[in-house]
């Protein structure tokens, strides 16, 4: 049987819900199950590139930007080797980004097919890799509709505020108008939970009732080495191997390798 590609994309316009260190530590976790990934950073703030791509000067010209503005380069050329304590890690790459991505926004906008740019590359490695990470930024423009229209899993992380689903509406309305309102595959992913939270807690689970069929049994716990790994550059697996958090991304990995097994 022929391996199949997943490409997940982590996507939500609202900041601060942890698409990023979603991205790192889900990446991460496939990697760690011999699972050969690629971790893409679609945001111009980098957040993900810091973390496995340390000497961002030495592939300044070899980064996600080339692929959206030159349909002739190799993807191959810009997917580098993700690097933890000066250490490759196995199963792991990483195609970077930089502040610059975001001055070529108008310059991609004004391609034609331009929501395709990142779909056709991905399809010259399709047969290489077993997953591609997506991680967005918080914004609905070609960027994010570029991964929209790649993506075979869309991931929405969701978190415990009172307006942490605030404009989902709207996201799932771009998301239906690039899939040209074909079926596609979704989950919800409920991030930075605190049980001291009660009443919150119990607001936003009534308000996820809806998308029950679509919410992952995973729910990311709200602890403190998650930010100590971010504020180190480096993921919570190398950080804090015996953090709770890590349980929750090995779960959420499992998850995650289940819905890739069901559709080989």
């Amino acid at each position: 049987m022929e391996k199949r590609l997943m490409k997940l994309v982590v996507i939500n316009q609202k900041g601060g819900v942890g698409k990023s260190t979603i991205s790192v530590n889900l990446s991460y976790g496939l990697a760690s199950q011999n699972k050969k990934t690629i971790l893409i950073d679609c945001d111009p703030q980098a957040h993900s590139t810091v973390i496995y791509c340390p000497d961002i000067q030495k592939v300044r010209n070899k980064t996600v930007r080339e692929i959206f503005i030159d349909r002739k380069e190799k993807v191959q050329n810009v997917i580098h080797p993700a690097i933890v304590e000066e250490k490759e890690v196995e199963n792991l790459f990483i195609i970077p980004s930089n502040i610059h991505l975001a001055t070529t926004v108008e310059q991609i906008t004004a391609k034609t097919h331009r929501e395709k740019l990142l779909h056709n590359h991905l399809k010259k490695i399709e047969n290489d890799y077993d997953f591609v990470v997506i991680d967005c930024p918080p914004t609905l423009g070609v960027l994010t509709v570029n991964a929209i229209f790649t993506a075979d899993l869309i991931l929405i992380p969701t978190t415990y505020g009172k307006y942490s689903l605030d404009g989902i509406a709207d996201l799932f309305q771009t998301i239906s108008e690039v899939k040209e309102d074909k079926d596609y595959e979704y989950r919800i992913l409920r991030n930075a939970y605190d049980s001291r939270n009660k009443t919150s807690n119990d607001f936003v689970e009534s308000q996820l009732e809806q998308f029950k069929e679509n919410l992952l049994k995973t729910v990311i716990r709200r602890i403190e080495s998650i930010g100590q790994a971010q504020m180190n550059d480096e993921p919570v697996y190398t950080y804090d191997p015996k953090s709770k958090c890590v349980d929750d991304f090995s779960n959420l990995t499992k998850e995650i390798i289940k819905l890739w097994q069901k559709n080989q």
